[in-house]
């Protein structure tokens, strides 16, 4: 998606992204949404009313959106504004062919190794929360039943087993009984 102002130098632009192999649309003015089709959001910065809707539509899609942001000209607010938005990469006017497939290579680079971390942190997070519930559940046991850490785990693991669920499920139920019955 091209989100800039229909000119010569948009027309450009689509021109060179074509040239490059990529299918583009260009669009103007911009809708409250972001395409759910679209990978790479080239967009057009200025201080300007359509430029918080995109950020707003950008910030809902953040995660599947590479943005590349454009600029008439680099001031620090504007630097700034660009990089709080998340964009990976930077192209100015004029736009010229040079350096495009570069930065949208680039863009496409970081923003892929972004999503695979944060997909990475979300999935460490999960389990240190399993790790968490399976704390919470042996102290349970422990507390309840009189049993020693080892004997809670193996209870624990004992039932998952038996059931054909996971540990975590196994947790989550005895911290469930445990807070319902409220003792």
């Amino acid at each position: 998606m091209v989100y800039h102002p229909q000119d010569r130098e948009r027309d450009e632009l689509v021109a060179h992204i074509r040239r490059i192999g990529c299918e583009v649309e260009a669009l103007w003015p911009p809708k409250d949404a972001i395409p759910a089709d679209a990978d790479v959001a080239f967009m057009l910065f200025r201080q300007d009313g359509f430029t918080h809707v995109l950020l707003k539509g950008l910030a809902e899609r953040s995660a599947h959106v590479t943005l590349i942001g454009i600029v008439e000209f680099e001031s620090p607010a504007m630097i700034e504004a660009v990089a709080r938005a998340g964009a990976s990469a930077i192209v100015t006017k004029p736009i010229r062919a040079f350096g495009l497939l570069t930065s949208l290579v680039v863009a496409q680079t970081i923003s892929l190794k972004e999503k695979n971390l944060l997909d990475r942190v979300r999935k460490l997070e999960g389990r240190l929360e399993g790790f968490r519930r399976l704390e919470k559940a042996k102290s349970i046991l422990m507390s309840r039943k009189g049993f020693s850490e080892q004997e809670a785990y193996e209870t624990i693991r004992s039932r998952a087993m038996s059931a054909r669920v996971t540990m975590d499920v196994v947790c989550a139920t005895i911290i469930d009984a445990d807070e319902f019955i409220g003792l």
